[in-house]
């Protein structure tokens, strides 16, 4: 799956109809669960920073030959009565939130009259204003559907607001919209009700999200001496007190989001890859914890600062109950990238990973319990926080045909006042998405950042685990890094 941006995504143009999901008068009732931890935070977020608070993301893939119309109907019907998540929305009052939820045998499909757009610029920017509307968090429901037909293809999109799913969450809604889709294609008739069952009886137990967030909400906290709290604890003290922030000048000021920036990057070809990756293991590290660690030695050549502190997020699918899904199922856990006084790649690499080490030791403790358990002692002051994902999409189920399928994890641009990665590992190799503020300060650092990055991990490859040397003058000499970085 190839990770972008909708400013990035090149869709080929053709005829878009919308297909979104429209509750029956009577059909949407109040929930007393509560909204999970990542729902809660995203939510006040919204309501706080109205501006650009639809942080939409969307899975798409192609199929080839005609669009069929009644089998894709019937599809998104019952792939959306299989996941509660799609079945709940919020609403956000001044001092308090309340789950909506509706049945969804008691809702239909509106399409909407069919577009054509002739240039990808045009279909994009149609795509993300529609999107942007409806996959609002505060908006129910707060998702939909798009298909764009051509003459020998057509691109189906799924598009839901962050509440609703994580990543992981768009691999499960491609792989079974396609699967439900594509067997309902080949059923003579789709009133079958016992073919269209055998289609369905081919997925596994959805679980409920819906009840993962009331569990979450019943978790016990932690004890005061509990040492997942302490290490916590100890993270935040590194930080200041607060979340980390990405540490070179991005031309913002903390809690004033400004509109947001993207870059899009391979970062490695699957050979460099392979070599990356046998390069990490001989040090005692991975794929994750060496990129982390090049980003750490990138930054250390700017500022001198060896230590580099970062959240990243986990997905808690462990547990069978989860394991399909769809919803916010993750956690965040702290990281810190410590860089040795000689900038050697192998030996920060050993710190680095014994950091992931304790991170993974950080299980079942929830970000609401570790916010409860610290209080005061942590305070927000940016919007965003620093985080570096990770993705390795060939361990995913379902994935083995995505670059057949052209299948793509698109992102909204909103607005930003921090710097957060995507990293993407596929067949083809290692990608990275990068968010930041679209500020000059922040454009020039970032190209600095990411062209210093990237010439670190081509080193490494070429060098083996030897030294990286300070890159201040080839900075200093190159037309990219003209000018030093503000930072």
């Amino acid at each position: 799956m190839h990770v972008t941006s909708i400013d990035r995504y090149g869709l080929e143009p053709g005829i878009v109809t919308e297909w979104s999901l429209q509750p029956a008068d009577g059909a949407v009732t109040e929930s007393e669960v509560p909204p999970s931890y990542n729902q809660h935070f995203h939510l006040e977020t919204a309501r706080t920073h109205g501006m650009g608070r639809s942080v939409w993301m969307a899975a798409a893939f192609d199929l080839p030959g005609e669009l069929n119309r009644p089998a894709l109907d019937l599809a998104l019907r019952l792939f959306i009565s299989r996941h509660d998540t799609l079945h709940t929305g919020f609403e956000v009052g001044e001092f308090t939130t309340t789950r909506m939820g509706l049945d969804p045998d008691g809702t239909h499909i509106e399409t909407s009259e069919p577009v054509k757009f002739d240039s990808t610029e045009d279909l994009r920017a149609h795509l993300k204003k529609r999107f942007t509307t409806v996959c609002d968090p505060l908006t129910f429901p707060a998702y939909t559907f798009a298909t764009v037909e051509r003459e020998e293809h057509y691109t189906v999109l799924s598009a839901f607001d962050h509440t609703l799913v994580d990543g992981y969450s768009l691999v499960i809604a491609l792989g079974e919209l396609r699967q439900i889709y594509e067997g309902l294609i080949a059923i003579p008739e789709l009133t079958d009700h016992e073919a269209v069952d055998a289609v369905m009886s081919r997925l596994g137990d959805p679980g409920s999200f819906v009840r993962y967030c009331e569990l979450e909400a019943d978790a016990l906290l932690p004890v005061d001496n509990d040492p997942r709290i302490r290490e916590w604890a100890r993270f935040y003290e590194i930080c200041g007190g607060t979340s980390p922030s990405f540490p070179l000048d991005l031309g913002v000021e903390a809690g004033k989001p400004a509109p947001q920036g993207a870059d899009v990057r391979v970062l490695l070809d699957e050979e460099l890859t392979a070599t990356f990756d046998e390069i990490c293991l001989s040090a005692g590290g991975s794929v994750f914890t060496g990129i982390l660690t090049a980003m750490g030695l990138s930054v250390h050549s700017f500022t001198g600062q060896a230590t580099l502190p970062l959240q990243f997020p986990l997905h808690i699918r462990k547990d069978p109950r989860w394991a399909d899904a769809i919803g916010w199922l993750t956690t965040s856990a702290p990281i810190t990238v410590q860089i040795t006084p000689d900038a050697d790649f192998g030996a920060s690499l050993a710190h680095t990973h014994a950091s992931f080490r304790v991170a993974l030791t950080l299980e079942g403790v929830t970000m609401a319990q570790v916010r409860d358990a610290l209080g005061d002692k942590i305070r927000r002051t940016r919007t965003d926080v620093f985080m570096v994902s990770y993705i390795d999409y060939r361990k995913l189920p379902g994935t083995d045909d995505h670059d057949l399928l052209n299948a793509h994890h698109i992102s909204n641009v909103t607005v930003a006042d921090d710097a957060q990665f995507w990293i993407s590992r596929t067949n083809r190799g290692l990608s990275l998405r990068s968010r930041f503020p679209d500020t000059d300060t922040a454009n020039e650092t970032m190209v600095n950042f990411l062209t210093d990055l990237d010439r670190i991990l081509r080193e490494v490859c070429a060098r083996g685990v030897t030294p990286i040397g300070s890159v201040t003058e080839q900075l200093r000499d190159s037309s990219v890094g003209a000018g030093t970085p503000r930072i």
